[in-house]
């Protein structure tokens, strides 16, 4: 197909590898790079790389590039297209991709062509298609959305910002976990710490990924929303509570914060049971994706609070979101965080942030010594600042760890 002058010029500008030349690559984020490398070495589908705006995603496609160069491939047949870049905004790229012979198709915020969806899976579905293709996107509702276009043609794998696995590798300090703490997980905001940088970005994410899509006229009850739940992280809470604050209606509420996890900058868990309607019902508790993002909102206060966080990304991180949940009884105890291992068996885990071991062990709930409705609990663990230990209370072992320890484990 023919190219305007505009679109070659932009196409070769954005493949600089084509030519022999470097990007900047930054810290390689290397668990995705090993994930990305399995994923299309054994399917041929499309894979979608997902997650929130500045999490890294393009970053990390880029260093994906220079791997498969760097393992032979050839650096003509690999091909980056920016979809949200204006010059590109004419191209018909399925129709430029289709006529090519490239191995490889990287597409970059893919959801800002207007079908492609439809485009992508006609590109799938030529006979004979020997190229693997990866896209991004911050949008992941939109792309979720539109997905069933390619039902049994694509996969997914979601972008989080920096595990402190990872955030050591970012940042060199005398008080490493203070400052995971503190600045959180975006990338570009740990190497260069813009004071402005999270108030932008948020602002960003909230109106160009829910304002413009829901068509929500009054964006600043977001804003009010994220600041309530940045200050009652590890308190349970009801969208009722927030609806009467902000005298707004209970079902914009709930619609609201289900938009702010479609972003990814809240998450919620519930409580445990086994009742469905139990779970539904009861009061949540709501945790932020990004520590620094929390922090934007409420400042840094409430250490136990963020530390709790910090607990949380870790368990979803090892075990998945779907796992984790908090138990409580009608006398106000509470377990932090039950996660579900198999159909029988669970493990609680509190977060007790004092380097005192006495003061952990007599602030902990008599609930983590019960039966907890006929299943197995294979460990009691309490996250501590600085305590790693092992005490029996009834005969029963609870493990004490830091945090620092906590946050590097793998499983």
């Amino acid at each position: 197909m023919e190219l305007t002058e505009s679109q070659k010029k932009t196409i070769e500008l954005l493949n600089p590898w084509w030519y022999g030349k470097k990007v900047e690559l930054g810290v390689e984020r290397t668990k995705y790079l090993s994930n990305i490398n399995i994923i299309i070495s054994k399917r041929q589908q499309i894979l979608f790389i997902l997650g929130s705006r500045r999490v890294g995603k393009t970053r990390i496609l880029l260093q994906f590039i220079y791997k498969l160069i760097n393992s032979g491939v050839n650096a003509k047949k690999i091909l980056f297209l920016s979809l949200d870049n204006s010059n590109l905004e004419n191209l018909n790229w399925y129709e430029y991709i289709s006529e090519s012979k490239f191995q490889y198709v990287f597409l970059d915020e893919v959801h800002y062509s207007p079908k492609w969806a439809k485009d992508l899976k006609s590109i799938y579905d030529i006979p004979n298609n020997n190229f693997k293709i990866v896209c991004s996107g911050s949008s992941s509702k939109l792309i979720e959305d539109n997905k069933a276009f390619l039902t049994g043609r694509s996969t997914s794998l979601l972008i989080t910002p920096l595990a402190y696995n990872e955030f050591t590798k970012f940042f060199k300090s005398n008080n490493l976990i203070n400052d995971y703490l503190f600045y959180g997980g975006y990338p570009e905001f740990v190497l260069e710490k813009e004071p402005n940088y999270l108030n932008e970005l948020v602002r960003d994410i909230i109106e160009k990924d829910i304002v413009k899509i829901h068509k929500i006229k009054n964006n600043q009850y977001l804003f009010d929303i994220c600041q309530i739940l940045a200050k009652q992280i590890g308190f349970k809470g009801s969208s009722n509570k927030i609806s009467s604050v902000l005298k707004l209606d209970n079902k914009t509420v709930e619609n609201y914060i289900q938009y702010l996890r479609e972003v990814k900058l809240v998450d919620l868990i519930y409580q445990y049971s086994d009742s469905l309607n139990k779970r539904l019902y009861s009061p949540k508790k709501y945790y932020f994706n990004d520590l620094g993002i929390r922090n934007s909102f409420a400042g840094f206060s409430n250490k136990g609070s963020l530390v709790e966080n910090a607990v949380f990304l870790q368990l979803v991180k090892i075990y998945g979101i779907d796992n984790i949940f908090y138990l409580s009884d009608t006398r106000g105890n509470e377990i932090d965080f039950v996660v579900k291992l198999k159909k029988d068996e669970i493990l609680l885990v509190e977060s007790k942030y004092n380097n005192l071991q006495s003061a952990v062990e007599n602030s902990l709930s008599g609930l983590l010594f019960k039966e907890i409705g006929g299943k197995k609990i294979m460990d009691r663990v309490v996250v501590t600042d600085g305590i790693d230990s092992v005490f029996k209370k009834k005969n029963l072992e609870v493990k004490l760890i830091s945090l620092e320890k906590f946050l590097t484990k793998n499983n």
